[in-house]
């Protein structure tokens, strides 16, 4: 929704769409927005200033609505979205009043390129503040004037540099640049009239500093770029993987909540997850281990992520005390307890010693949680008298970064416990993705294999430089031999050996030995062909149902490029 208001002499735009955590540029929000404009232009009652803000918390406007450019397919949808869009940011920078965008959080694509066809933008303090136009991320380019603008104002270099790299960027870092004005305390966002007469402000230079291209010439160029990019495959993935990310969100939480949390094992996974449970809900978590050196550490660590987001300005300092309070390190399992979450090392037998020793202490309703990444719940279950309240849950590292959880009923899980755990962890706002139980479940099915493959072509004498560029170069964030050190070497070893075990020779952790000499082209395929031989595995022995859960968990679970699907290597 957008509102518009007057404070004296000064217009007030306010951004603030009651059905999305975001505003979003959408057909509807256009056509609200012209009205408004268009109103304002006739005015006869001339107004000082123009601001355009948003209600929401940390969020100016993010962009475009993916799910009408995903649904676009025609050239004359895309053309006619595209012109709408320069058309209203015509008007808008052709306003006799001065106008000013106030970015108080994220300022992306097509919010950026409305904050460019305002005379001034100014960006507060706050540390959320991100501005950048990040389309290339989504194989296309910017389409409502939006790159000719940024040219205009901080020259064409470094202009392309961030388009080409859809890079975002802090307020600091876009003073800095160049786009934004000035930098303003949070405190001021609301001084209209102050602001308005905030000195050395000056209208942006006229249309043609940097082309010989008419304003229409440039801007059907860019169209013609959008209409050229949208319809191709890696647009229409990377359009798509957004879709499927809000598809398996969910919105519906825990009801009843979980009131207390036990966490067992204080490693790098118990307390990244305890870290996640205190920041998300108002559980109290205790998180228990054998070694007191653990949980001293457990607790230094805890306290050092909460230090780096008050420093990056997620939390304020009362917050970050609050919820570390949440915690409490080294008490033993509480009566209680609503959930336990084992994270102890992956060893079968100790797990099953583990929850032997735990159940009876346990209220009968207690959901028991596995954090396992490869060990079959079932086996686990079997130390187990009441085996219905047992699920896998298998976060990845680091649990408060990793949105995806694998869930992993066993024939046994009861129904009430599969609901309360995906309640759960739609709670700590992470997406859980139900799986069959079997080895390795899905990810680590698909991925294992992917890393042997690696450290055997980094024995046959491929470069480690060359098996990381490949990689990189095909989109992952980091390359396998990288992925490999931040799992850890013997983490990776003893997995990969239960796979070998269940699955045979083509989970050989040591390699097999036959020629593999290949091209750099196909050095990619090779490397990514394990990936796919699982994958195709998986949804025949029904570890998944479809083909997108698996595009869902390679995308959030190692960070498969948006743009490519594994189906099509």
């Amino acid at each position: 929704m957008i509102s518009y208001y007057k404070k004296n002499d000064i217009g007030v735009i306010e951004f603030n769409d009651p059905d999305s955590e975001m505003n979003l540029l959408s057909k509807e929000n256009f056509k609200q927005l012209g009205a408004i404009i268009d109103s304002i232009a006739t005015n006869k009652v001339e107004l000082r200033a123009l601001f355009f803000i948003s209600k929401k918390q940390n969020i100016f406007i993010a962009g475009a609505d993916i799910k009408e450019l995903a649904a676009m397919r025609t050239e004359k949808e895309v053309r006619s979205f595209c012109q709408n869009g320069q058309r209203l940011f015509r008007k808008i920078a052709s306003l006799k009043m001065p106008t000013f965008t106030i970015v108080d959080g994220a300022c992306v694509g097509g919010g950026m390129e409305l904050a460019l066809s305002c005379d001034h933008v100014l960006a507060t303090t706050n540390k959320r503040v991100k501005i950048g136009l990040p389309e290339v991320k989504l194989g296309i380019s910017p389409g409502f004037g939006g790159p000719h603008r940024l040219r205009e104002k901080i020259g064409s270099k470094k202009a392309n540099s961030l388009m080409d790299k859809g890079e975002l960027v802090s307020a600091k870092e876009a003073k800095e640049l160049g786009i934004i004005d000035k930098i303003i305390p949070e405190s001021r966002k609301d001084d209209y009239e102050g602001l308005s007469k905030l000195p050395g402000q000056l209208r942006k230079l006229p249309f043609g500093q940097l082309t010989k291209l008419t304003r229409s010439e440039v801007e059907e160029r860019e169209i013609k770029l959008v209409i050229d990019k949208i319809f191709k495959k890696p647009a229409q993935n990377a359009l798509s993987s957004y879709l499927l990310v809000d598809k398996y969100k969910g919105r519906v939480l825990l009801n009843p909540p979980l009131k207390r949390c036990s966490v067992i094992g204080a490693g790098t996974m118990g307390r990244g997850i305890a870290y996640l449970i205190s920041l998300r809900t108002g559980s109290l978590v205790d998180i228990t281990d054998t070694g007191k050196d653990i949980l001293k550490k457990a607790s230094s660590h805890v306290k050092s992520v909460y230090r780096n987001a008050v420093t990056k300005g997620i939390l304020c300092n009362s917050e970050a005390r609050s919820c570390f309070k949440k915690i409490n390190f080294g008490d033993p399992l509480s009566r209680d307890t609503d959930i336990v979450i084992e994270s102890i090392t992956e060893d079968v037998l100790k797990k099953k010693i583990l929850f032997g020793q735990i159940e009876k202490s346990l209220r009968k309703d207690c959901i028991i949680a596995t954090n396992t990444s490869c060990i079959p719940i079932e086996e686990i279950s079997k130390s187990l008298r009441n085996a219905e309240r047992l699920i896998g849950m298998h976060f990845f590292n680091p649990a408060y970064k990793m949105k995806l959880v694998e869930v992993i009923p066993t024939r046994f899980t009861s129904k009430e416990v599969l609901d309360s755990t995906i309640g759960f962890l739609r709670s700590l706002k992470r997406i859980p993705l139900v799986v069959k139980d079997s080895p390795g479940f899905l990810v680590n099915r698909m991925v294992l294999p992917y890393l042997n493959k690696a450290l055997f072509m980094l024995k046959k004498g491929f470069k480690a430089e060359e098996i990381e560029n490949a990689m990189l170069d095909f989109g992952m964030p980091m390359g396998p031999l990288r992925l490999l050190e931040e799992i850890g070497h013997d983490v990776a070893y003893k997995a990969s050996k239960i796979l070998e075990d269940s699955f045979g020779s083509r989970m050989n952790v040591r390699g097999r030995t036959s020629n593999i000499k290949c091209s750099r082209p196909n050095l990619e395929q090779r490397l990514l062909q394990p990936i796919r031989r699982e994958a195709e595995l998986c949804l025949k022995e029904g570890i998944v149902d479809s083909r997108e859960v698996i595009d869902l968990a390679l995308l959030l679970g190692i960070g498969f490029p948006r743009s490519r699907r594994i189906w099509e290597i």
